[in-house]
């Protein structure tokens, strides 16, 4: 079976700041080999930008929907995302939090 690769740009909603989410989204992207990167932003939600295998990131994005234990995650908003593009602006692979 050939492998897909593909990328995508998640908003995660709910009670997701302040309760380790980001380090929990990290700390499952690097079991599962992804490339990208994890943010809270100002609006209490918090944004995820990766790349990987289509099958890897089915069950990626089912974990986000779980989170951590405090969390409670009240929907995740997908759009596409250019997983080629998203490796350079990175300048490697790997899946980092940022502030």
């Amino acid at each position: 079976m050939e492998s897909r690769i593909r990328g995508g740009r998640w908003i995660v909603s709910g009670r997701v700041q302040g309760v380790s989410y980001h380090y929990f989204t990290q700390e499952i992207a690097r079991q599962l080999e992804l490339t990208g990167w994890v943010k809270n932003l100002p609006d209490g939600t918090v944004e995820v930008q990766v790349a990987g295998d289509s099958a890897v990131l089915d069950r990626f994005q089912q974990q986000l929907q779980e989170g951590p234990r405090f969390a409670s995650v009240d929907g995740i908003a997908e759009e596409p995302l250019d997983p080629d593009r998203l490796v350079r602006d990175l300048g490697h692979r790997g899946f980092e939090i940022r502030r």
